[in-house]
């Protein structure tokens, strides 16, 4: 059965394509349970710019040497005169490109506007250029917006006015992300029970959470492997890494064996977004074990003792 774009992204834009009942009625009729089986394959991403540059074109060529399923391309400010996503006729390059090289653009990140235009999350310059990247990323052929608050644009949830202001402000977002059925993911420094708040305000299914664990488990206070099951299907996308090494290497800030239960066990079935860098310098070798890594250990269910 054909669905349309928008039942997709209200099924599966805000992370997770549940178990279809075809699989689960033939599961039953085998014995098996929805944690024995995984009928939906692990879908690797990667960062353009941890490929070597943002909104460099060719990083896409790049991603289908390597292997990858998918690029997460960048929107960047100021233009300095060079090809930007700004431009239609460069969305309608990139979306060449991706289709050429069996890549699939899996999400737009919004790169650094300035400090002219910071904060982003109260800035109305910046309200303006994210309703611009909503058309941006559906001319490209994704329906996935990471928003970065965080660093300079970081949310202090006790300044009622500053959430009050960023809230309006994705609430107008949030019905221009609708019309064209993208999902715009926040990335931030906040807890899964903030990040609830301000979705709750915010009241639409076009905002959810970019969750990146690693750069979240020292700011807050509370359980890291306790936050998918709160945030559930408000996960848009994720972001995995492990600091500089690659991610089969120990001592990380994260068991993402652990983690990756906890993705499953929501129903997560959305791409996984390598943010890693090239410890040996052969980026190409790197990247293919950190996705070696994350298609082994993602793939739900494993074994348990």
């Amino acid at each position: 059965m054909n669905i349309s774009r928008r039942d997709f992204v209200k099924q599966a834009g805000l992370a997770s394509v549940a178990v279809p009942a075809a699989v689960q009625a033939q599961s039953a009729s085998t014995g098996q349970t929805k944690e024995t089986i995984n009928p939906l394959p692990i879908r690797v991403g990667m960062t353009d710019w941890n490929l070597g540059q943002r909104g460099d074109i060719t990083k896409i060529a790049l991603a289908r040497e390597i292997g990858l399923d998918g690029i997460q391309v960048s929107v960047q400010y100021p233009t300095d005169g060079k090809p930007t996503l700004r431009d239609p006729k460069t969305q309608a390059a990139f979306k060449r490109a991706a289709l050429e090289n069996g890549i699939q653009i899996c999400s737009l990140a919004i790169g650094n506007p300035g400090k002219s235009r910071m904060p982003m999350h109260t800035s109305p310059a910046f309200a303006i250029l994210l309703a611009e990247a909503v058309e941006i990323a559906y001319n490209i052929g994704t329906n996935n917006i990471l928003l970065p608050i965080l660093g300079d644009s970081h949310i202090d949830m006790t300044n009622q006015a500053q959430v009050d202001t960023f809230v309006a402000m994705m609430k107008e977002v949030a019905r221009y992300a609708e019309k064209y059925e993208v999902v715009v993911g926040l990335e931030d420094w906040i807890s899964a029970q903030d990040n609830i708040k301000l979705l709750d305000a915010i009241g639409s299914d076009y905002v959810g959470v970019y969750y990146d664990a690693h750069n979240i488990v020292s700011r807050i206070n509370t359980d890291i492997y306790a936050e998918p099951k709160l945030l559930g299907k408000r996960i848009s996308q994720i972001h995995v890494k492990n600091a500089y090494n690659l991610l089969e290497m120990p001592g990380g800030k994260m068991d993402w064996p652990k983690m990756a239960k906890e993705f499953y066990d929501i129903g997560y079935r959305g791409w996984y977004v390598l943010e890693t860098g090239s410890p040996t310098k052969d980026i190409v070798a790197d990247t293919r074990a950190n996705i070696a890594y994350v298609k082994k250990t993602f793939r739900i269910p494993q074994a348990t003792a």
